[in-house]
């Protein structure tokens, strides 16, 4: 194709929810969008229990088309009409690449672009990218349903032209552990974001804090977690940690903070009470202020099940906030390189902690280590926001995605 005609690029997202694969689909939609390309947008509708990141597209200028039955949820019947506006759109817009994110969206996309390119010969095939910001390959579902999902992703990536990944450990995930694909199929793209704001956050800090615990002293360890109340999130361990140091004789020194909303607020809600936590622990719903959250926060953890590169640790770092972090998925990637010394259950790395999956009393023991050992945590957080701003840049992110796009289509 001539360097002169605009690339076209179809994105398609199951929904623009909070979290990383929606600002990286807007972000990405708004950058390949001008002379050299033109970007079509395409999303489902977002759950009632979940935030919706849809102001920010309208607030970098694009444009999203709604599928309403391109959600999050499996139904034949939407999924049926969601897959057939795809093909439709396919036609009309005729692009030369089309990049999925998220399971279902890649799923339908993928299908109706390889449906699509079955008429088509050589170098008018539609290039097919695919991004995995995680996987559903373990702590989602039961046994056979995910054996299910795998089989039909190798079988997508076996026509997809390339793989996203967006950390080293998810590719060992993708090539190695689940042989999705092929090593030569999938290229590593970190995360990037516009991180400036949460550098030099804006005061806050004390009216925040008194807003959900007032009265509270500095010399209180505010602890928050941030994410969507679902059950590969793990919120439960988080209590449990809460619980912990309760017992400890620990209650006066750490106050909690849940930041997100999901299908388990109630049963989290009505866990925290069974504990006796009302008074440590405080559901905040989504915040769109996010600066001024981390800024108010002391240390920031994360209790997942499963992880590819968790935004919410990478916008921490960036703030210079201590992080505790299960070693799940990416988690070490972010991380770093391990202190081999004995520490116990938990391990230090260069830029925050790991603890195990699931133990609610060994990531008390590590919040313990942050609170005894200001210096130390201190030096981790610094470390970790430098690696954070010049590793997660959203100038380098774009220039990889650019890079990919022109590589795929050198020969059309």
């Amino acid at each position: 194709m001539s360097d002169k005609k605009p690339i076209r690029i179809l994105r398609i997202i199951a929904r623009l929810n909070i979290g990383g694969p929606a600002i990286q689909a807007i972000t990405l939609s708004e950058h390949f969008s001008s002379d050299m390309y033109r970007s079509l947008l395409v999303c489902g509708q977002v759950s009632s229990h979940e935030g919706d990141m849809s102001y920010l597209a309208e607030a970098k200028g694009v444009h999203a088309e709604v599928l309403s039955g391109l959600g999050r949820e499996i139904s034949p019947i939407h999924d049926l009409f969601s897959f057939k506006a795809l093909t439709e759109l396919i036609r009309r817009f005729k692009p030369h690449i089309i990049h999925s994110h998220t399971a279902k969206a890649g799923t339908l996309g993928r299908l109706a672009g390889w449906i699509h390119n079955m008429r088509l010969s050589g170098t008018d095939k539609i290039r097919l990218v695919h991004t995995f910001h995680g996987h559903v390959f373990h702590s989602y579902f039961g046994a056979i349903k995910t054996l299910a999902f795998i089989q039909i992703e190798r079988r997508l990536a076996s026509f997809t032209d390339r793989i996203v990944v967006v950390s080293p450990l998810q590719k060992e995930d993708i090539c190695g552990r689940y042989r999705i694909a092929r090593p030569d199929k999938v290229r590593i793209i970190p995360l990037g974001f516009d991180l400036s704001g949460f550098r030099y956050p804006e005061n806050g800090r004390d009216a925040f804090r008194e807003r959900y615990f007032p009265s509270i002293s500095e010399e209180v360890i505010l602890v928050g977690v941030i994410g969507r109340l679902t059950a590969v999130k793990n919120h439960r361990m988080f209590l449990e940690t809460a619980k912990f140091l309760r017992d400890a004789g620990k209650e006066h020194c750490f106050k909690f903070l849940i930041v997100g909303d999901g299908e388990l607020k109630p049963a989290l809600m009505r866990l925290a009470s069974e504990l006796g936590l009302e008074g440590s622990v405080v559901f905040a719903g989504w915040q769109k202020d996010m600066s001024t959250v981390y800024n108010a926060l002391d240390v920031v953890a994360l209790t997942s099940l499963n992880e590819g590169t968790p935004v919410t640790l990478i916008e921490a770092m960036a703030a210079g906030r201590p992080v505790v972090a299960t070693d799940v998925g990416g988690v070490r990637d972010l991380l770093g390189a391990i202190d081999n010394r004995d520490r116990g259950e938990y391990k230090l790395a260069e830029n925050g902690m790991l603890v195990p999956s699931g133990n609610g009393r060994v990531l008390g023991k590590a919040l313990c280590f942050v609170r005894e050992n200001r210096d130390v945590s201190k030096t981790m957080a610094n470390r970790a926001q430098q690696f954070a701003l010049s590793r997660f840049s959203q100038e380098r992110m774009l220039k990889d995605h650019e890079s990919l796009y022109r590589e795929l289509i050198h020969t059309v």
